[in-house]
């Protein structure tokens, strides 16, 4: 199993919640893993559900965090241009950024996530 297969099983292990997006994604996809694709889908879901679920949100971001911080490159990687680099950005992607750890939240700084669109200013 390559790590970003390992990462997935992990993720939906940790957010069960996540394994119809898993599956759905499979399907679409005639059974392979496109991780980063995935991801996006991922990313999509937890900011749809930030303001119904923000504790299993925030429970999900913590993970994701420990992970981003403990994991390898490839783990790294696909947490950071596959989920954070696809959130929203400022300020309608506020409700999901405020919630980001410390080094995911410096992630989503680097892609200007944190920058407000409507005048340039950094938040």
């Amino acid at each position: 199993m390559n790590e970003e297969a390992d990462f997935t099983n992990r993720l939906v292990t940790a957010a069960p919640e996540l394994g119809s997006l898993l599956d759905e994604h499979l399907s679409d996809q005639a059974g392979e893993l496109l991780a980063y694709v995935l991801m996006s889908d991922v990313a999509r879901w937890l900011t749809a559900q930030c303001s119904s679920s923000p504790r299993r949100v925030q429970e999900i971001l913590s993970w994701l965090e420990t992970e981003y911080i403990d994991g390898n490159f490839d783990v790294r990687n696909l947490i950071d241009v596959g989920i954070v680099e696809m959130l929203p950005t400022m300020p309608d992607g506020a409700p999901i950024l405020d919630m980001l750890g410390p080094a995911l939240r410096a992630r989503a700084e680097v892609a200007g996530l944190l920058v407000d669109e409507a005048d340039g200013s950094p938040t």
